[in-house]
C-alpha cells in the first residue's frame, strides 16, 4: 500500500518525488469516486511557537513573525493548505531573522557591559 522512495523505483509508472514522504500507490477503479491524494503537511503550530520564542529576543521583528504564524494557523484550519504553507515559510524566515538580529544585538550589549565592568575594576 505505502512504499518509500527507495522502493518505489521498481514500480512501473510511478514517479519518484523529491520529498522523503510516503506516497500512496494503490490504484482506484473508475467506478469508485476518485479522491485526490493530499499530502498531509506539518501543522504550522510549530512555526508559531518558533515565532513566539524568537520574539523574546527581538520583540519588534517578532511581531512580524507572529503575524505570519497566526495567519498560517488560520489558513490551515480553514483548509487553505497551499496558502498556509506559504505563510508557514514566511513565519520561519522571519523567526530566523528575528532570532539572529536579537541574538546579535544582545551579544553586542552584553559585550559593552562586560568591557565597562572590566575597565572600571
Amino acid at each position: 500500500m505505502f512504499v518509500s522512495r527507495g522502493l518505489s523505483a521498481s514500480h512501473a509508472g510511478h514517479r519518484c518525488t523529491s520529498s522523503a514522504k510516503f506516497t500512496n500507490t494503490r490504484r482506484i477503479s473508475h467506478e469508485e469516486e476518485q479522491v485526490p491524494d493530499i499530502e498531509d503537511e506539518a501543522h504550522p503550530t510549530r512555526s508559531l511557537i518558533c515565532a513566539f520564542v524568537s520574539s523574546i529576543f527581538c520583540p519588534i521583528l517578532g511581531c512580524i513573525a507572529l503575524f505570519y504564524g497566526i495567519r498560517a494557523v488560520r489558513a490551515h484550519n480553514q483548509g487553505f493548505y497551499a496558502e498556509a504553507n506559504t505563510f508557514n515559510k514566511q513565519t520561519i524566515r522571519w523567526s530566523l531573522i528575528t532570532f539572529i538580529i536579537g541574538l546579535t544585538i544582545g551579544s553586542i550589549i552584553g559585550f559593552i557591559f562586560f568591557v565597562k565592568a572590566v575597565v572600571f575594576i
